[in-house]
């Protein structure tokens, strides 16, 4: 297995502020009305990056960059656990940086066995092989006032004709530091009267006016119908909900983002 090199850190500062809310944008309040928060904003003041490559010589170049949390807050340290299992395979430690280094040792181990189980050193495409795997993830300012939202990617090609590229989105609650799922946010018994929405939004953005013409059009809807998805991102003015790869379209039509602003979902959250 190479040894992994390069590890770089760098303290950025943020200043998140914490309410609570079942409506994403909604702040607690006082007695009088005043806003208030009910967790200290130090328990979000500092996020920390962590950015590590194996060898560069490498038929494999795998790549890691994260930032995640840097405090002994349990709402931190729920966050960056979360960070680390659903992104990178971790175990849930609270060392998240240790966790992002063993994960990368981890799959760089499987990748080399894999790459040795079906190409010979002295195979005629052997030196032009390149196997490619970034992982990145950064927290983003356009959320909700009670979420912490974090957004990454998976870039890969391990053989094959292309690569593939996954985003992923992920929606902390600010006051516990709980991964957020669609059924803690929207009423799910009125799931259909979303995804009607989801739907409608499509044929709106693609100046269709109905689904087969979408689906002549774009082809999207092709391969898979639409779905209340965990990969949505609770943004200040509305919620976007990402379908990528293969999920409803051809590789060839990309990623699709749907975003419905909260005033046309209201009816439909908790």
């Amino acid at each position: 297995m190479k040894r992994l090199t390069s590890i770089t850190t760098s303290i950025l500062l943020a200043s998140l502020l914490i309410t609570t809310s079942c409506n994403p944008n909604k702040k607690q309040t006082s007695g009088n009305g005043d806003t208030t928060t009910e967790t200290s904003i130090d328990a979000f003041a500092n996020m920390d990056s962590i950015h590590i490559t194996n060898e560069p010589d490498s038929i494999l170049h795998i790549e890691y960059m994260f930032q995640f949390l840097k405090s002994n807050s349990t709402q931190a340290d729920s966050i960056n656990a979360s960070i680390a299992q659903m992104l990178v395979s971790g175990e849930r430690n609270t060392d998240i940086r240790q966790d992002i280094l063993d994960a990368m040792a981890a799959e760089e181990s499987a990748m080399q066995k894999e790459i040795q189980e079906y190409y010979e050193p002295d195979d005629e495409t052997y030196g032009s092989l390149q196997y490619n795997i970034v992982r990145t993830g950064h927290f983003v300012h356009d959320a909700a006032d009670t979420v912490v939202a974090y957004k990454a990617s998976i870039d890969m090609y391990t053989g094959g004709a292309h690569g593939s590229y996954t985003p992923i989105t992920l929606n902390f609650s600010r006051n516990t530091g709980k991964l957020i799922e669609p059924s803690d946010v929207f009423d799910m018994e009125q799931e259909q009267a979303i995804l009607d929405l989801m739907l409608g939004k499509l044929l709106k953005d693609n100046k269709c006016t109905t689904r087969e013409e979408l689906m002549e059009k774009t082809s999207l809807l092709t391969l898979g119908e639409l779905s209340l998805t965990s990969n949505f991102h609770l943004g200040r003015k509305g919620a976007t909900f990402c379908f990528g790869q293969y999920e409803i379209a051809p590789y060839s039509s990309g990623i699709t983002y749907i975003t419905l602003d909260y005033d046309t979902l209201k009816p439909y959250m908790k």
